[in-house]
């Protein structure tokens, strides 16, 4: 049997309409099939919402004489002894009449079968509700965190364009060591921040980064940050100044993933201030 076909059997098996061959073979696969389990699970809980499905009804007050008074005109069925012979024949036919089966009562199917289609078009109603909800939620939850992206990107626009038309920002344009890369630097010692602007230069190799470096006369060169340029070699990277360095010559080297302490390459790009 399919793994489907056990489906088919988890609404009666829940609702305790099937028969003693059927039910001792479904438990011996719910043993062993999960979704079955859980089929079963939601159908009985289901199940256990019907007898609050609606409201309670007491009879009227008048039934019960209705009731009385229709029995009271019934004919009564008179009964006489069957004669001797007459009770031989019978005890003869019935001797070799096949035995009766019993019929088995229609109306407690009936019933079972009616709340089988309830269960299950209960249960297919609340997994579609379920399911529309977390839909809605993942939604939410996909456009507060669009928005918040948004915020942070136009704080951060907003933060780059104060910086570079700030009357107190230096701007230089830096040389290169080879003939395509350019860039220009935006320095805000007030800030405390470095804009760095470039193009033309390569992405870094994997595992390599860019380090910007701030050296100060006498000093040995201290780590700005790293960045990395696009695939068309361009970078907008905005980087912090430590307080109090007096930035003299910056410049830019090709490093190890995470950076260096120190520089380990010739610079690619460096500006004097």
């Amino acid at each position: 049997m399919s793994e489907h076909a056990w489906l088919e059997q988890a609404a009666p098996y829940a609702l305790g309409a099937l028969d003693e061959r059927e039910r001792t073979a479904f438990d011996a696969h719910l043993a062993t099939c999960e979704v079955c389990a859980t089929e079963v699970r939601e159908l009985r809980e289901v199940a256990g919402l019907l007898a609050l499905g609606g409201p309670g009804v007491a009879p009227p007050p008048e039934l019960r004489e209705r009731i009385l008074d229709d029995a009271r005109k019934v004919r009564p069925i008179v009964t006489r002894a069957p004669s001797t012979t007459a009770a031989a024949s019978a005890a003869g036919a019935a001797a070799t009449a096949p035995p009766r089966v019993r019929a088995r009562p229609i109306v407690p199917w009936l019933a079972a079968a009616a709340a089988i289609i309830v269960a299950v078009g209960l249960g297919q109603r609340w997994r579609s509700e379920r399911d529309a909800r977390l839909a809605a939620e993942r939604s939410v939850v996909s456009l507060r965190a669009s928005l918040d992206s948004s915020g942070v990107a136009l704080a951060t626009r907003d933060s780059l364009i104060a910086t570079l038309v700030a009357p107190e920002v230096q701007a230089v344009t830096v040389t290169s060591s080879g003939p395509n890369p350019s860039a220009r630097y935006f320095l805000d010692r007030r800030a405390g921040r470095i804009v760095i602007a470039t193009s033309a230069l390569p992405k870094a190799a994997p595992g390599r980064t860019y380090q910007l470096w701030g050296i100060e006369t006498g000093r040995p060169p201290v780590s700005l940050g790293t960045f990395d340029t696009d695939a068309s070699g361009r970078a907008l990277a905005t980087l912090p100044v430590p307080s109090g360095l007096r930035i003299a010559v910056t410049a830019v080297t090709d490093e190890p993933a995470g950076g260096s302490p120190q520089p380990t390459t010739t610079p690619i790009l460096a500006a004097t201030w």
